[in-house]
């Protein structure tokens, strides 16, 4: 008979343990649930950002379902304003949303080329980027393609790895590539809600286009944790970045379509955040090339879209408030870490941790320094003095 006990104390014990982490995945006053086989592998940790090492040691309930607890939360309440109900019905926002993004696509028709000049216009202001230094090629327009795009890793044939040393240092690097990843895309999320900045622009093409963006934008984003499988979802953008040579020297292209304004906006942001996140690949073409086989593929998507908010924000939040609009400067230091020192420090942020603040504050004083030098450089010029000539 205590065979049996125990047998059932433990099954009692789990039903408890699940009901708990159930109970603390949701914040007070969130009645929404999000899709159950969701839940049960983020509890799993069978998620595509399990084993990119950037995550820090839970306590009741892992560090991953506390960052999802915050953006679902978040998710939820701007759904709810923007929809005004007070319990989302979920069969209302899956059965409007299509119909959402036909009425924006209908109402942008007449100012398209106003549209993407300005998604243009708000991405060099977000990334203070000097007139000329990359060039843009954007198109609203319903034919999207992905075309080259991996749904799922690649498996390699050759290599040509040196040592099997090699191997393991390009498989760290695909873990840190993943969360790269993600961080792009929480950057990107971050701005496709800025067309409240322009707000009056907007308006004065058409007064309904900010209310059906707002209601678009906060539907798309709740779909992502009520809907399992998004993999048949219709991709309503695309970005590729390519570099051509001019008499200036080589010049990033981000060539950016998206169905609607601010998922243009969006794709704009994701490639310029390819651009910074480029010094952090490996130099080696092949093993770059394994690392971008391995760590991009389109079924991550969907995760990288659910976590990658949430870490933006705690990278974000770790950055002296006075210093925040540098940093775009700090992520391009933070991704060209090695892999090692890049998920220690990924930790001490995700974390909140004292030492993650300070060491982010630190390299915030070196960006500092380093373009208050710049500034002085350009301002004398090439060919300003040199002491030693005076003695």
């Amino acid at each position: 008979m205590s065979k049996y006990r125990d047998l059932a104390k433990r099954a009692l014990e789990n039903k408890n343990k699940k009901s708990l982490n159930e109970n603390m995945l949701y914040s007070d006053g969130i009645t929404e649930r999000m899709n159950p086989t969701l839940e049960e592998n983020l509890r799993r940790g069978a998620h595509s950002l399990a084993d990119c090492n950037i995550f820090p040691e839970g306590d009741i309930i892992s560090s991953e379902m506390k960052l999802i607890r915050e953006r679902f939360k978040e998710v939820v309440n701007r759904c709810r304003e923007a929809f005004q109900m007070d319990v989302i019905d979920d069969e209302v926002i899956m059965g409007v949303q299509m119909k959402l993004v036909a009425e924006a696509i209908a109402l942008e028709q007449p100012n398209k080329a106003v549209l993407e000049q300005l998604a243009i216009e708000m991405i060099m202001e977000e990334f203070d980027i000097p007139e000329g230094s990359v060039e843009f090629d954007v198109e609203l327009t319903s034919a999207i393609s992905r075309d080259g795009s991996n749904d799922v890793p690649v498996e390699s044939e050759d290599n040509d790895f040196s040592d099997h040393e090699e191997i393991v240092s390009a498989n760290a690097q695909v873990k840190k590539r993943r969360a790269i990843n993600a961080m792009i895309q929480g950057a990107a999320k971050s701005v496709n809600h800025m067309f409240h900045m322009v707000h009056e622009d907007l308006s004065s093409m058409n007064p309904k286009l900010p209310g059906t963006y707002k209601k678009m934008m906060s539907a798309a984003d709740y779909l992502y944790f009520v809907v399992s499988d998004l993999k048949k979802a219709v991709d309503a953008g695309s970005c590729e970045i390519e570099y051509e040579e001019d008499e200036d020297g080589i010049k990033p292209v981000i060539r950016a379509r998206a169905m609607v304004f601010p998922v243009l906006v969006h794709e704009l942001c994701k490639g310029v955040m390819e651009i910074l996140s480029s010094n952090g690949l490996p130099t080696q073409e092949n093993v770059a090339q394994y690392v971008i086989d391995k760590a991009d593929f389109i079924q991550a998507e969907p995760w990288d879209m659910r976590f990658g908010p949430a870490i933006w924000r705690k990278f974000c939040d770790a950055i002296p408030d006075e210093d925040i609009k540098l940093k775009h400067h700090v992520y391009t230091e933070l991704a060209s870490m090695e892999p090692d020192e890049f998920s220690s420090l990924m930790k001490e942020i995700i974390a909140g941790t004292k030492k993650g603040k300070h060491t982010i504050g630190e390299m915030t004083k070196v960006i500092k320094k380093e373009l208050s030098d710049d500034e002085f450089n350009e301002t004398m010029g090439d060919d300003h003095f040199n002491l030693e000539d005076l003695l």
